[in-house]
């Protein structure tokens, strides 16, 4: 399709593009440690945009910090993402830098999804002569798609029109909204309506028009539908609300988005800044001197080469596909005269305890490389698994042949669901890529290959997806095998690489004590699993949703019409016009009063309503979020949740949980209940062990404050102590609430809070906050000067380092944008003191794991939950397992002038062990 520039308005989803140029590129960074390849995509793909199309009137939209109306009308909204990078957000303030420069357009309103700025300016750019082209991939663009309105994906290079979309959808796009009323949308946590997926919402939304002619029909379709639309509809009107755009009169014209392509000389001191030589030359200045840093931050990863050109390239190497007893038994004589080589796994799944072994991998030097199928469903000829493991089995659990693996917990676990529990694993590539590499460094097996050894390797789409197969099981075993024995290849090409950039960056120790012995430590935890009752869930929920239509039907008394309480507008005619209550704020429109969280606290002391509204949102949310979702995670062969920890995913080191996220249940409230679902099996009990205080012991020792020393020395309460001097009173005239504002002011010092956020928190003012602030340095003297030190290593080494020895680099740190250089120190010294607890967290688990293997078998560490640990046990060896726990990680092997605590809980489920 050709566009006309002079009657062409392009419309950008500035979120879209940040978040393509981010994860699409390799990590890139500048001599001074700033992360930019999110600014250089962004750039690149906005340069290519301009210069595909003649783009002559562009305008960029961008999503506004904070809650929106969606989440006014459904508090779960989103609640299921990811928190982003660290430093995404850092490189955004650089791209609309680079916006400004350039004067492109550029539009934000708070409380505002960019989708909507987009569907409004599209309606108001919109005419006879006018075409508006969308530049996103989101589907919810679709239901804006009409003979003047069009969609451009940038990355696919791919236009979507009203009539592309009704050949490939099958559907025309005025029923999109029904569509997605039904599937919903995981990523936003939008539920739909559940047993309806994608081929069904299809079928409907083909034969009904809207929502409401479908539940017109809905006694005319088939049983299993019906039930489904029936027992959903509040779920389904909730997502089509969720779902549909909204328009807000916004004050641009046409001419205000007038842009040419020579606007980008404007950006010279930014490009030169971010030493981005490539851009520089093209627009012909003077480059700055090369750097390697520099020289990698303008070499981003080529775009993903073909199937064909990578088969062809992978065909050259030393792979091989093993299908008979003789080769297998050469290849296992050969692994045993090097005794040493890299393994992997190919399933039918991503869970591993519940896939099928479909082959496993081999590569005794990073040259040469094996693949042994066995499970394969083609016609080929391939061994059994029996005889496979007749072979291999006696060298995977010989501990005498060095092993490495890239996330072994995955193969171990394939492993063991084959009854064979490896030994000899003396490396796990992507942990070791973790310590050795920035945390913008991405560390999956592909990443490291193109990063480190300047090979890209065929994908699971290009080999799996690109031919509709389901699994990897109905892969040809050539392409299999340039698939898989390249795993192997890379693994032990990368385990030689960083085994020598473990020693030169002085963490060969540090991995060798903490991280690699923890690996079999959580591949312990998630093999055992814990049981979640479903039935007790199902139970909780009936009793949530019971509350729920409880809190309705007593809100519903102070109004003499029907309210719908997941609609703000409803919501705000009752609290302001019929109940009379003070309007706090505007809503993100600027058009209605607000009703979210903060505003419905500020009501709650004067009215019941808003108490009852703020109820009635966290038993929803608690109700969507877990207890309705926790039951789709039991294993069907084990009975038991297992969740994944992940060793990588945090950048201070702390272990996170997901599939499901288990540490982000709430230890109160209704969370409690979702805990009791959690239970020790017959005959045992739960035992948990929190380490009290830890960061702020960590705090002590690392700052040699005497104070502080003395006060763990003498087993004070540390708050009380805090409040003591802040107040100046002795520490038995501290009232609670003191102790409270001491708390507070012990953590929001540790996490670099200042005077503002600590002022808006106690709700004090500004000065009086500042004062408790001084008041905390004048008392612990030698906080301040340790923490000076700690950015003042930041800014001269790029990273800081914890106690034990684990780097982390601080972008930013030497950031003349003082907002941004202050945030990196916050980093920098949060991450020593939280980095350093987490650490003796995994020593105390290292330990205990060991003890318990040799003093009490039948015990299994279940979870970790940051400074909570907790175990399973048989009810008769209970108390030797307190005993155990107390002393393994009050005893964490190091010479510190403070000791460690730990409480001690005994129940019979999650709740009664949770402090």
């Amino acid at each position: 399709m050709q566009f006309d520039p002079q009657k062409t308005i392009f419309l950008i989803d500035g979120s879209s593009f940040l978040y393509r140029a981010y994860y699409s590129l390799q990590p890139l960074h500048t001599s001074t440690g700033q992360t930019v390849q999110a600014v250089y995509g962004f750039i690149r793909m906005l340069k290519k945009l301009t210069d595909s199309f003649s783009m002559h009137y562009a305008v960029v939209a961008w999503d506004s910090k904070g809650p929106t109306t969606r989440h006014e009308i459904y508090p779960s909204y989103k609640a299921t993402r990811q928190a982003p990078p660290d430093d995404l957000f850092v490189q955004k303030e650089y791209i609309q830098e680079f916006i400004e420069l350039i004067k492109l357009n550029s539009i934000a309103k708070q409380g505002v999804e960019a989708d909507d700025l987009l569907y409004s300016l599209a309606i108001n750019f919109k005419t006879e002569e006018n075409t508006v082209v969308l530049v996103t991939s989101d589907k919810d663009m679709y239901q804006l798609l009409d003979d003047k309105i069009v969609m451009y994906d940038a990355m696919k290079n791919e236009l979507i029109t009203k009539d592309s979309f009704i050949a490939k959808k099958g559907y025309p796009v005025e029923r999109v909204p029904l569509f997605y009323a039904l599937t919903g949308d995981s990523s936003d946590n939008i539920p739909g309506v559940a047993g309806i997926g994608k081929v069904g919402a299809t079928e409907l939304a083909q034969q009904f028009s809207s929502l409401d002619e479908l539940y017109n029909h809905v006694k005319e379709l088939k049983p299993r539908l019906k039930n489904a639309l029936l027992a959903n509809k509040e779920n389904a009107y909730l997502s089509l609300e969720l779902f549909m755009l909204r328009y807000y009169n916004l004050s641009i014209t046409k001419e205000d988005c007038t842009f040419s392509a020579k606007q980008f000389q404007y950006a010279m001191p930014l490009y030169q800044k971010l030493e981005f030589n490539s851009l520089m030359k093209q627009f012909e200045v003077p480059t700055a001197p090369l750097t390697q840093q520099n020289f990698i931050a303008n070499n981003p990863e080529p775009a993903t080469a073909s199937s064909e050109d990578l088969k062809k390239y992978w065909k050259t190497k030393n792979l091989h596909l093993v299908t008979n007893q003789q080769d297998l038994a050469n290849l296992c004589t050969l692994v045993s005269s090097h005794q040493i080589c890299a393994i992997d796994t190919e399933t039918n799944g991503n869970h591993p305890l519940e896939s099928i072994l479909v082959g496993i991998s081999v590569s005794i030097d990073g040259d040469h490389a094996y693949y042994v199928p066995c499970n394969h469903t083609t016609t080929e000829q391939q061994l059994s698994q029996n005889q496979v493991f007749e072979h291999l089995q006696p060298l995977l659990e010989n501990p005498k042949i060095k092993k490495y693996m890239h996330n072994a917990k995955f193969d171990l676990l394939v492993f063991s669901g084959q009854k064979i529990e490896v030994q000899g694993l003396v490396g796990d590539t992507m942990i070791q890529a973790r310590l050795v590499n920035p945390e913008w460094q991405k560390v999956g097996l592909k990443n490291l290959s193109q990063f480190y050894c300047n090979e890209q390797m065929l994908t699971f789409e290009q080999i799996v997806s690109a031919h509709k197969y389901n699994t990897f099981a109905q892969v040809m075993l050539d392409d299999a095998t340039l698939y898989a024995a390249t795993d192997a290849r890379q693994t032990m090409k990368l385990a030689l690489l960083l085994n020598d950039l473990l020693v030169t960056q002085g963490l060969e120790s540090y991995y060798h004590k903490i991280e690699h012995p923890l690996i079999t430590v959580l591949y312990g935890m998630e093999k055992e699993g814990v049981f979640f009752d479903a039935a007790a869930l199902a139970k909780l929920g009936e009793t949530i949703q019971k509350t729920l239509s409880e809190l309705e039907i007593e809100i519903k008394k102070y109004t003499n019409t029907e309210i719908n309480l997941n609609s703000p507008r409803q919501v705000e005619q009752l609290l302001f016009k019929e109940l009379g209550l003070p309007p706090q704020k505007k809503s993100g429109k600027g058009t209605a009063y607000s009703t979210d969280h903060s505003v419905l606290q500020a009501l709650a002391p004067l009215h019941q309503v808003p108490a009852l509204l703020l109820q009635h949102r966290e038993l929803s949310k608690i109700k969507n979020t877990y207890v309705d979702t926790l039951p789709s995670y039991i294993n069907t062969k084990t009975g038991n949740i297992h969740t994944s920890f992940s060793q990588t995913m945090v950048a201070t080191g702390r272990l996170s949980s997901s599939e499901p996220n288990l540490q982000n249940i709430p230890a109160s409230g209704i969370g409690l209940e979702v805990r009791a679902a959690c239970k020790a099996k017959k005959d045992h009990v739960f035992i948990a062990a929190d380490y009290s205080q830890i960061e702020l012991r960590v705090l002590a020792h690392l700052s040699q404050d005497q104070a502080l020393l003395d006060a763990f020395a003498q087993n004070k309460d540390i708050h009380t102590q805090t409040a003591s001097g802040i107040f100046g009173v002795s520490e038995s005239q501290v009232s609670q609430n003191q102790r409270q504002i001491g708390k507070k002011i012990n953590f929001s010092i540790l996490y670099g809070q200042g005077a503002y956020s600590l002022s808006k928190e106690l709700h004090i003012s500004h000065a009086e906050a500042q004062k408790y602030i001084d008041g905390y340095f004048a008392q612990y003297a030698q906080v301040k000067p340790w923490m000076q030190s700690i950015i003042q290593e930041a800014q001269l080494n790029g990273y800081v380092k914890t106690f034990w020895g684990r780097r982390r680099h601080i972008a930013n740190i030497n950031q003349k944008n003082q907002a941004l250089a202050k945030e990196a120190q916050r980093i920098a010294v949060n991450t020593v003191v939280q980095g350093t607890a987490s650490d003796i967290v995994k020593l105390g688990m290292i330990g205990l794991q060991t003890a318990l293997a040799q003093l009490s078998p039948a015990s299994s560490m279940v979870l970790q939950i940051h400074d909570e640990i907790v175990i399973t046990t048989p009810i008769e060896t209970k108390a030797t397992v307190c005993g155990l726990m107390t002393d393994c990680l009050e005893k964490v092997p190091c010479d510190w002038a403070v000791s460690f605590k730990v409480g001690i809980r005994v129940g019979i489920n999650w709740k009664e062990v949770s402090k």
